[in-house]
């Protein structure tokens, strides 16, 4: 590490020389424009090139369909790169079909060229575009109404509405992916605004995405009990559903309340009341007025779902204790 002993020019400049090694290497000489950065902490970034980076990169798929195809496209594009140019000897009409697909299921990309053997995919959206938190509030908003209408769709005997949760999940996952590829292009490109979000900050709400996907997971697979169950449900596990659903869309939202402001001492008050909600669910389930088979498996899956949800607030809320030390 280098020292540098800070001057004072006229009344109000104060004026630091640069390193002779890196004004070279970077090109850098009389005139040159420099841009600089705080975050945070304080810290200052000094860079050259305020412009995104414009990574391309090339992938033969050769025969690959279906989920093969699609953890590669996905791979790119968690990577940050903003043109992925996909090439194969002919592509099949399913290979075609699953390239559109995997597109629909990502915020950003869009096919721009698409040829008999190439087709380019082409990331339009800039990384300062829509932020962090910005993502998480909207993904925190998307999964607390998933939560809280897959509860519905079980106590109406809904199946419309069940179905209408299951697709939304397909927007819960490109927000999550949106977020790990903008942690990916701070850690690799620095091309984000640093001065807004350190990478403590970005890697707490990149794991915050992730649980909020998995309890997004969770009201689809309510959902889907819903749909394929048909069960007139007594007034009893109605009422208890009413409880449990009102519970967890407020824990979620608290979750990442506290995440956001970092708030340690509301989120161990938060993780100490999901005790509450898991006695809520362990009655659902231990319910022995439930004769119908039907009625018992709702009950479970219901049960059992709600607790993983509730393991995902924790770790939200010990991910907020996580960073108010680290910041702190």
């Amino acid at each position: 590490m280098e020292t540098r002993k800070v001057q004072r020019t006229g009344k109000s400049t104060f004026v630091v020389s640069l390193p002779k090694s890196w004004a070279t290497k970077n090109s850098v000489s009389s005139g040159s424009m420099l841009f600089i950065s705080q975050n945070q902490n304080g810290d200052l970034m000094l860079t050259t090139d305020r412009s995104e980076m414009n990574l391309k990169t090339e992938i033969n798929i050769g025969d690959k369909v279906g989920e093969p195809l699609f953890r590669d496209i996905i791979g790119c594009y968690l990577a940050g790169y903003r043109t992925i140019e996909v090439t194969s000897p002919q592509f099949s009409p399913v290979q075609k079909s699953d390239l559109h697909k995997i597109v629909t299921k990502l915020i950003g990309p869009e096919i721009l060229e698409e040829t008999i053997n190439k087709v380019v995919i082409q990331d339009f959206l800039s990384s300062e575009e829509l932020q962090f938190d910005q993502a998480l509030k909207r993904m925190m908003n998307l999964v607390k109404a998933m939560v809280y209408d897959s509860i519905s769709s079980l106590q109406g005997n809904n199946k419309e509405l069940a179905l209408d949760v299951m697709q939304r999940d397909n927007d819960v996952d490109r927000l999550n992916f949106l977020i790990a590829r903008q942690f990916a292009e701070l850690l690799r490109s620095g091309s984000m605004k640093k001065e807004i979000f350190d990478s403590i900050t970005a890697f707490s709400y990149m794991q915050a995405a992730s649980y909020l996907e998995r309890i997004a997971d969770h009201a689809s697979k309510i959902s889907e009990i819903s749909g394929k169950h048909h069960c007139e449900l007594p007034p009893e596990a109605i009422e208890e559903l009413s409880h449990l659903r009102s519970a967890i869309v407020n824990l979620i939202e608290g979750s990442l309340l506290v995440l956001l402001h970092y708030d340690s001492d509301n989120a161990n008050k938060l993780i100490d009341s999901t005790m509450e909600t898991r006695k809520l669910a362990q009655i659902l389930a231990d319910s022995s007025r439930a004769k119908d088979k039907d009625e018992m498996l709702v009950r479970l899956v219901v049960a059992r779902s709600v607790e993983r949800m509730l393991d995902y607030i924790i770790n939200i809320g010990e991910q907020a204790i996580n960073l108010c030390n680290a910041k702190y």
